[in-house]
């Protein structure tokens, strides 16, 4: 084998696991935070088990007196997604208020947009943010350009394989980063 072969190799070898170590550290084990008393429990939509863990935080921690789900209405059938916000689901929340938007656009951007104006209105310094793990960098990084608060990011795994959900967040945040730069 060449000098130049074994120099690629060598290269190309490093630009692998840099990446690889890159993407666990950005969307599998990213920075996290220890939930606290806070002025609402704020849930982005998305996979995994986040509706549980938000009520978890919300109401049986007792960290929140307010419990914000984004969710979706499902027009043909009158509910929204997240069972919470649908009359059946209000006796899950036990005393804790659950408030209900659809954001627009429907993405994570549109998400933290509405949220930060919820924070704004309502005059709250400190919300808790349950996002799927491999979302929370990216949030986090969002929610910053909308709204200055405390915000603590709490992760949940996604229920989609990890291969599929990081090639899904390299792509979101390179649009972040390049495109949507605002908030």
């Amino acid at each position: 084998m060449s000098r130049r072969r074994k120099i690629l190799l060598g290269v190309a070898g490093g630009f692998v696991v840099a990446f690889t170590a890159l993407t666990l550290r950005l969307f599998r084990y990213p920075t996290t935070d220890d939930p606290g008393p806070a002025d609402a429990v704020v849930m982005l939509a998305g996979g995994g088990d986040r509706i549980d863990k938000a009520i978890e935080l919300g109401v049986r921690m007792g960290l929140a007196d307010k419990v914000v789900f984004a969710s979706v209405w499902v027009a043909d059938q009158n509910v929204w997604s997240a069972r919470p916000c649908n009359s059946s689901g209000r006796a899950l929340m036990a005393g804790t208020e659950a408030i209900c938007f659809q954001p627009d656009p429907g993405t994570t951007q549109g998400e933290v947009r509405e949220i930060a104006r919820m924070a704004r209105d309502n005059d709250w310094q400190s919300i808790i943010v349950v996002a799927s793990t491999d979302q929370v960098t990216r949030a986090r990084m969002l929610l910053g350009r909308c709204w200055d608060g405390d915000a603590r990011f709490v992760g949940v795994p996604h229920n989609q394989p990890f291969l599929f959900r990081a090639a899904h967040e390299w792509g979101a945040l390179a649009k972040a980063l390049t495109i949507n730069r605002g908030c």
